[in-house]
């Protein structure tokens, strides 16, 4: 009677383990978090390497579903008219965000916003460096509290012609997060900055190569996944 008692708790416990151990989701399926990327040409032809990194090269495991919402040639303050050769409106992220977050709740926004604007000074409601924290204001105020992981310049391999502009949208953006707690600024110059083969065209171009695409997303995922853990 003992030996058979004992054996019902055994196979008790045994199936309650086996619940327990089931409960645990196998699956390669699930979401970590839904990412909107907001920015220029560098997110606009580093799609596939975005996508790449994002949902499978780092995670074949529950990965994430990026959203590419880029502008070729955007700035912070970027025209909005149809024409943009006779505009003198430049709030073009204003309403693009406003319609895009409308349609997406997205768990986080990464940008890169910021070479276009190292050309010429500017003002503060028009392309350009000056008063640059005030135009990173502006653009924080469109995301509606979301987290927002905006990279840096890597101005030592950037055209030397824009290198004023460069630092001064880098100093800007280092003291930003001390306004806006939602704010995190990922050091892409610390990672890119001693690597002129991360540019296609050092001292040329802005855009980056394929191995510069790759080594960007990788720096944005190693960021995502310290504020998503996989499910």
């Amino acid at each position: 009677m003992r030996r058979g008692l004992l054996f019902v708790v055994v196979a008790v416990l045994f199936s309650a383990g086996a619940v327990v151990a089931g409960a645990v989701p196998d699956s390669n399926a699930n979401t970590r978090g839904v990412v909107l990327f907001v920015g220029d040409s560098n997110i606009t032809f580093g799609a596939e390497a975005i996508d790449w990194t994002l949902t499978w090269q780092q995670h074949t495991d529950n990965g994430y579903v990026p959203v590419l919402a880029s502008r070729v040639g955007a700035s912070i303050r970027t025209e909005d008219c149809l024409d943009p050769t006779n505009c003198t409106t430049f709030n073009y992220w204003q309403v693009k965000l406003a319609t895009v977050l409308r349609k997406i709740n997205a768990d986080a926004i990464v940008t890169d916003l910021g070479i276009n604007d190292t050309t010429t000074p500017g003002t503060e409601s028009t392309p350009g460096y000056s008063n640059y924290g005030q135009k990173i204001d502006w653009f924080m105020h469109l995301v509606g509290g979301k987290p927002v992981l905006w990279t840096d310049l890597p101005c030592a391999i950037e055209p030397s012609a824009r290198r004023t502009g460069c630092q001064s949208v880098d100093s800007a953006l280092s003291l930003a997060p001390q306004r806006w707690p939602n704010l995190t600024v990922l050091a892409w110059s610390s990672e890119a900055n001693g690597h002129p083969k991360y540019i296609a065209a050092p001292d040329r171009e802005v855009h980056y190569s394929t191995v510069g695409e790759t080594a960007w997303s990788r720096l944005v995922v190693t960021a995502l996944d310290t504020r998503f853990r996989a499910p």
